[in-house]
């Protein structure tokens, strides 16, 4: 038994939700197998990088916990490769991802994320030619006269970087002072990225590539219903109306976006270098039928982590799970968790009610459905489309609901061949029952 809680605790961890590099020994590659997805969007994106000269603008999606972070990571590796001077950026640490973001507080926040980033000591170190950006800022609201006195006591290059990244009053007021100043913002984030940029080029070389991965933009969403569709809205005016402000000389930009901008802004590709979606691992055909190559493939990802033989008893029961999760990894390692937790107090392996038990407990994060909701899913399962009307806010459909939805995951997205959506498999029994009951 003693063996056991040390099997089962070791293999929890394992399952711990952070960005893998491509050389970790749990990394498994979901996307060379056209088995498994029709191309690879990492390869996709560094081809594009390569191909495109000395700067460009990307946008690549995906659903949270789908493995962005973890496929950014191998898409710096494949560009290194090449000698290309990679500049990884989680945005988290400097851009407020609950509320409403403005074009000033976006390029405020990934100038101060590209420097703090220069002064890492693989890239510049403390030889960043300009210094911190927030320090730069502060200088150059001093020299534009904005007044900040009465935005509060003793500002600081470091508390206007937390003020920034915290305080939505704060930045309102700021937003207010800066008027009239965009253009003047939009040059001086301009020349700073540029001055950093040949400061790489002059440490490794005339030519070489510089690409700006900006990660965990996605991830910006509202708190409330009324702040979410404020925030969605935003999102989509920043990457739509202010795509010429986002290109940077010199400098190859990825951005992370979120899987509704495309269907909020048809066509947005087109200002930028193409959009690469990220979908889930397609466990099932568009038929319906287990598709064997992808179970396999998930097999091995689990396999790396832990015996999952010796916790499960049988690849049917593997399957099982896999194909419950609808491929989203998240999920799939929610579900090993709550099987693990239930298996410290049982006989290995699990007996087939004690996974039914932890199907369970991960559906009920799902419920309550309200019936609306499930009327709109019945719809997507049908037709494996978003089932989306209008572009406009209504009683019962809009892009609110569906952003709603792929934000929490009640609707998946996959590839083969062209784009198709399916609900997540935990909901369907709830959504069939919901709906009988509504005829």
């Amino acid at each position: 038994m003693r063996d056991d809680a040390t099997f089962l605790r070791s293999f929890y961890q394992a399952l711990s939700d952070r960005p893998l590099e491509p050389d970790d020994a749990w990394y498994v590659d979901l996307y060379h197998d056209p088995d498994l997805a029709p191309f690879d969007p990492v390869e996709q994106l560094a081809t594009g990088i390569e191909w495109s000269g000395p700067a460009s603008t990307h946008l690549f999606s995906g659903f949270r916990g789908t493995g962005k972070s973890t496929e950014l990571r191998r898409l710096r590796a494949r560009l290194r490769e090449g000698g290309a001077v990679v500049v990884l950026c989680d945005m988290s640490e400097s851009l407020d991802l609950a509320n409403p973001v403005d074009i000033a507080d976006f390029l405020v926040a990934v100038a101060g994320a590209f420097g703090d980033a220069l002064a890492s000591p693989d890239l510049l170190g403390s030889e960043v030619p300009a210094g911190s950006y927030w320090s730069r800022l502060l200088s150059w609201l001093q020299r534009s006269h904005i007044e900040l006195d009465s935005l509060g006591a003793g500002i600081g290059s470091a508390s206007l970087r937390a003020n920034i990244r915290q305080d939505p009053t704060f930045r309102e007021r700021l937003r207010e002072r800066m008027e009239g100043h965009l253009g003047a913002l939009v040059d001086d984030v301009q020349d700073y990225i540029a001055s950093g940029v040949r400061a790489l080029a002059a440490s490794r070389g005339e030519g070489t590539q510089v690409v700006l991965l900006l990660d965990s933009i996605e991830q910006i969403r509202g708190t409330t219903l009324t702040s979410a569709e404020g925030v969605y809205a935003s999102v989509e005016g920043l990457f739509s109306h202010h795509a010429a402000r986002l290109h940077f000389p010199g400098v190859h930009v990825v951005y992370t976006v979120p899987p509704w901008l495309k269907i909020r802004s048809p066509g947005i590709a087109g200002s930028y270098g193409g959009m690469q979606l990220l979908p889930c691992v397609r466990v099932r055909s568009r038929d319906g039928r287990p598709w064997g190559p992808s179970l396999d493939a998930l097999e091995r990802l689990i396999h790396r982590r832990g015996d999952w033989a010796r916790l499960l008893g049988n690849r049917e029961q593997l399957d099982r799970i896999c194909l419950a999760s609808g491929g989203y990894l998240r999920d799939l390692f929610r579900i090993l968790q709550s099987c693990l937790r239930l298996a410290r107090n049982r006989s290995l392996p699990l007996s087939d009610d004690d996974i039914s038990l932890a199907l369970a407990e991960v559906r009920s994060s799902y419920l309550p459905l309200p019936r609306s909701d499930a009327l709109w899913l019945a719809e997507v399962q049908g037709s494996q489309r978003t089932g989306l009307d209008v572009h406009e806010a209504g009683p019962n459909k809009s892009l609110y609901q569906l952003s709603r939805f792929f934000d929490t995951h009640m609707i998946l997205g996959y590839r083969s061949g062209e784009e198709w959506y399916d609900v997540h498999p935990l909901l369907r029994d709830e959504v069939d029952r919901l709906v009988a009951g509504s005829a």
